[in-house]
């Protein structure tokens, strides 16, 4: 493994000439000023990744305000993909659709499970996810109203025919009652008492769904209770559903309920995969301060070629570590994560905190504020700023126009580190 090696460029002038040179020619040579060879400009000038076994070697050169640098390492090839697989490109609607398709899942297998502990309990869901209920009368109640009602007539019927010999109730297939009788005044009695017997019949009806409907009452009122705290869990966890969807997914609501990638979650994640990068570059800043140390990974991160990953069907605006420096490119909050996550492995006890401005995110670093820092003050502490975007090589406490100005319209502060 090849660590990182820093080489100020030199250029020589050779101002012996060849020994025939006439004099003059030589005295001509000698006052003519030496001209340097022009600097190499700041940037990324190589970049390279190949397969070796499980792993996949790079190898860098760029060129800072320092000199020039080379870089090789190697990374777990499986560390890569699993940084790609565990956070996946989504489009916030996509995503909200697939979190609502989840939510109403969950809520239609919680309903099932309520409806076999109370059978006999109608539930419903509601558009806005929450949830209804009902105890309804048994189902056969209308079948129990119809044979109560047989019942008493049959009875009096037979009461009737005991009560008048030769008497004879017969009902059609419609339900009509036909009626025999020995006399005019037997059929007249024995109408009075079968008007009076559909009355009867009717009563004992209504009597069974006035019970029915009190039996219906008692138990809602122990259902009630039973079913208050169940559904009060329930919701709960419907409250809480959406935020750990996301999560799952390493992304988060921010205050105003913006989708965002969980910068923090992703940048812990990441450290186990970095930390080959970390130790290939411990010997080139072994000695270094720590602000001279943390502008030389800087560099290294800022001349990573930009890209704005606008392409949010494939990048979600955001790779993690692993990713950015397999394809070599990273925009604004993707190198600020990388570089968060190296300067971690690199100064454990270093506070750094991400920065979210409108269209812009930027690094605050937990150190002294030197003069002509600039730095955001935020909760009494003071956050010297870093911009890992590039393409412009800025050391730590420099920042590009846009983001002075816009640190006016500070969006949101996430803490990475400790």
């Amino acid at each position: 493994m090849i660590a990182l090696t820093g080489r100020p460029a030199r250029h020589c002038l050779n101002t012996m000439p060849p020994p025939h040179l006439p004099v003059l020619a030589l005295l001509a040579a000698l006052l003519v000023p030496a001209v340097a060879a022009p600097a190499e400009p700041a940037g990324q000038t190589h970049f390279s990744s190949a397969p070796v076994g499980d792993q996949r070697r790079f190898d860098y050169r760029w060129v800072d305000q320092d000199g020039s640098h080379t870089l090789s390492f190697q990374l777990d090839e499986g560390a890569i993909a699993a940084a790609r697989r565990e956070f996946r490109a989504y489009r916030r609607a996509d995503l909200e659709t697939a979190a609502a398709a989840e939510l109403d899942r969950q809520l239609t297998r919680a309903l099932d499970d309520l409806g076999r502990a109370y059978p006999g309990v109608e539930l419903k869901l509601r558009p806005d996810h929450s949830i209804a209920w009902q105890v309804n009368p048994a189902g056969d109640l209308a079948a129990q109203h119809h044979a109560r009602f047989e019942e008493t007539l049959d009875r009096e019927f037979a009461a009737i025919e005991s009560d008048y010999p030769g008497a004879r109730i017969s009902r059609g297939a419609d339900g009509d009652l036909e009626l025999h009788a020995r006399s005019k005044a037997d059929l007249a009695a024995i109408q009075q008492r079968l008007a009076a017997a559909q009355r009867d019949a009717n009563a004992a009806a209504a009597r069974l769904v006035e019970q029915a409907q009190a039996g219906v009452a008692r138990r809602a009122d122990r259902v009630d209770q039973d079913l208050k705290g169940e559904i009060a869990a329930i919701q709960r966890r419907l409250d809480d559903f959406k935020l750990a969807y996301f999560r799952e997914r390493l992304y988060r609501l921010d205050e105003t309920g913006g989708l965002l990638p969980d910068y923090a979650r992703i940048a812990a994640r990441a450290l186990p995969a970095l930390a080959p990068l970390a130790q290939a570059l411990r010997p080139q800043i072994q000695g270094l301060s720590t602000r001279a140390a943390l502008n030389r990974v800087l560099a290294f991160i800022q001349t990573i070629p930009y890209d704005r990953l606008e392409d949010r069907a494939t990048d979600a605006g955001f790779l993690p570590p692993p990713a950015m420096l397999a394809d070599n490119r990273g925009d604004c909050d993707t190198k600020s994560v990388a570089f968060a996550a190296l300067a971690h492995l690199l100064f454990p006890r270093l506070p750094i905190t991400l920065i979210l401005v409108p269209r812009h995110a930027l690094l605050g670093l937990g150190l002294e504020a030197e003069p002509g820092d600039r730095y955001l003050l935020r909760e009494h502490r003071t956050w010297v700023l870093a911009e890992p975007v590039g393409p412009g090589i800025r050391p730590v406490g420099r920042s590009g126009p846009e983001s002075a100005a816009a640190l006016e319209q500070v969006t949101a502060v996430v803490p990475l580190f400790p």
